[in-house]
């Protein structure tokens, strides 16, 4: 129930690593434990958070050097956090607000005790939408607006793409066909760890090819099980034909799960935070 507590769906074994390590370091503990971020710690206190969107904002593409460099000049601080008992549906909101994929759980000395990702969020829905009569279709929440590359363009211009177009996956295309997509988790595993140059390398020696798609008609519930399973944060969605007409992120995760409660108080907490949320007043960009 999205009423429950955030406690129990937080990650409580969370990795961390020193403000005093290198960038580089860090990068390749991602890659060994195959995460999306690492809290960095000070005295081993939380005084920031490391993260795939960093590594493709900050790190590469720039003009430092990822050995020599400290994870303090790179990492997002202060880092955001919420109270153990804080409920799941507050947690939602404050994700709906400011654009986070991950927050960390502090007790009651606000000391670290978790962290909750998207990604539990999406095991939540999935979880909860295993009890559901579904019949809504993905095309119903997805994204339709497709960044998309050629093929050969290079590594190092699809990463401005991304940037400027503040996206965290870009499609890749040939003659007008899809062939791949091109993640922040590729960034990180397969260009700022390796030695390799941005500029004369093309995006195909680097993108994940024929990734697996769903149908437009498939199930929410369906395409939900799917990305958790395979560990995907994007999902593309093909029409009838092979053209794909948008795709699946974790946002759009979020505004399937508040679906799945039938819960008055949780209904109205909703309602709340999307007026919170819409409001351009109030509205905090990611």
């Amino acid at each position: 129930m999205l009423s429950n507590k955030v406690k129990e769906i937080m990650i409580r074994d969370v990795n961390t690593v020193a403000v005093t390590v290198s960038i580089f370091d860090a990068m390749e503990m991602m890659v060994a434990k195959r995460v999306g971020r690492v809290i960095v710690t000070e005295k081993q206190v939380p005084v920031g958070i490391f993260t795939e969107q960093d590594v493709l904002k900050r790190v590469v593409n720039k003009k430092l050097d990822a050995k020599k460099t400290s994870i303090k000049k790179v990492m997002t601080a202060p880092i955001r956090a919420v109270h153990e008992e804080a409920s799941i549906v507050e947690v939602l909101g404050k994700m709906y607000k400011g654009k986070f994929r991950h927050l960390l759980v502090r007790g009651d000395k606000r000391t670290m005790v978790g962290l909750v990702s998207m990604h539990r969020i999406l095991r939540l829905a999935v979880n909860l939408g295993h009890d559901l009569e579904e019949n809504q279709t993905i095309g119903k929440i997805m994204s339709r607006n497709l960044i998309t590359v050629e093929s050969s363009q290079s590594i190092y211009d699809t990463i401005e793409v991304m940037i400027k177009k503040d996206t965290g996956c870009v499609f890749v295309l040939s003659n007008g066909e899809p062939k791949g997509i091109f993640t922040e988790r590729d960034v990180l595993t397969r260009v700022a760890v390796k030695d390799i140059d941005t500029r004369k390398s093309s995006i195909r020696e680097v993108m994940t090819a024929d990734p697996i798609t769903m149908a437009h008609s498939s199930l929410i519930g369906d395409v939900l099980a799917e990305m958790y399973k395979c560990g995907f944060r994007n999902m593309p969605i093909q029409g009838d034909g092979r053209d794909l007409v948008g795709f699946v992120s974790m946002g759009d995760v979020l505004k399937y799960a508040k679906a799945l409660d039938v819960d008055e108080s949780v209904r109205k907490a909703w309602k709340e935070i999307e007026e919170h949320w819409e409001s351009e007043e109030h509205y905090t960009p990611g």
